[in-house]
């Protein structure tokens, strides 16, 4: 069985985003990246499902620039994963999730995969498109925001949490999934095989490499605002608390006007 784990580095969620006026362009040279988070949980069942069964290989796939490369030693390759590709493409900077969903398809054309896991949404951009679009473009199955996986002989069975229970959903294979927080609890890598993982492939291709030409982007950033300024505070002075209601519903009703 053969798994391929698509993955995004994304700027830390701690990251300081410095935007003091509109600008076409962030400022990322102080961005720390790191695995995304909703990645791991991919990253986890992936190997969950190698150590349970003989014969599974895992793939780490990304799009990015040489500095993803430590995120897929340490996050992908330092916990189980058997070898990692990267697209790196100065033509894919910006590239937006249509234009990412035809790169990775290229790239998942390369071999055949059983089973290809994402997680739900990047939380960067937060769309939660590209793993669908992916299995959409492709022709495979596909279960979104899965909390829970069971693999059968050629199919698999999928939970997922919908408003008011959980949907329980079958798939064949080759299938996409997306996952979710609550699948599982992603592992932490030791020191011994972040230096082993150094040992294990890592491809670097271009789009050139894959066959394709760099697609188009469909959506174009124009600009980036930042968020408008919070109004001074008033304070209300009164001791008698009826007083105080009083005015403070004159105040939201005259001058902030939300009532």
């Amino acid at each position: 069985m053969k798994i391929a784990v698509c993955i995004k580095q994304v700027p830390d969620s701690e990251t300081r985003i410095n935007l003091a006026a509109p600008a076409a362009e962030l400022d990322q040279s102080g961005f720390t990246r790191v695995l995304n988070p909703y990645d791991a949980y991919a990253v986890e069942e992936a190997i969950k499902i190698k150590e349970a069964a003989e014969g599974v290989e895992v793939t780490a796939i990304t799009i990015g620039p040489d500095t993803v490369k430590e995120t897929l030693k340490k996050d992908c390759l330092a916990v189980g994963c058997d070898k990692a590709m990267i697209i790196n493409d100065p033509a894919l900077v910006g590239a937006d999730q249509s234009a990412i969903t035809t790169v990775l398809c290229a790239a998942l054309k390369k071999d055949e995969y059983d089973l290809v896991l994402f997680g739900n949404k990047a939380i960067d951009d937060d769309s939660g498109q590209v793993g669908i679009m992916v299995a959409e473009k492709m022709g495979m199955a596909h279960v979104s925001t899965i909390t829970s996986l069971t693999l059968g002989d050629g199919n698999l069975t999928a939970e997922r949490e919908i408003e008011g229970g959980k949907e329980v959903v079958e798939a064949s294979f080759p299938a996409v999934l997306t996952c979710q927080k609550g699948l599982n609890e992603p592992r932490l890598p030791s020191l011994p095989n972040i230096m082993k993982a150094g040992m294990k492939p890592m491809e670097i291709v271009t789009c050139a490499d894959l066959g394709i030409e760099v697609p188009a982007n469909l959506v174009t950033i124009k600009q980036y605002d930042p968020p408008a300024k919070r109004g001074e505070c008033k304070m209300i002075d009164a001791e008698d608390p009826a007083a105080a209601a009083k005015e403070l519903a004159r105040l939201l009703n005259e001058e902030a006007k939300v009532l």
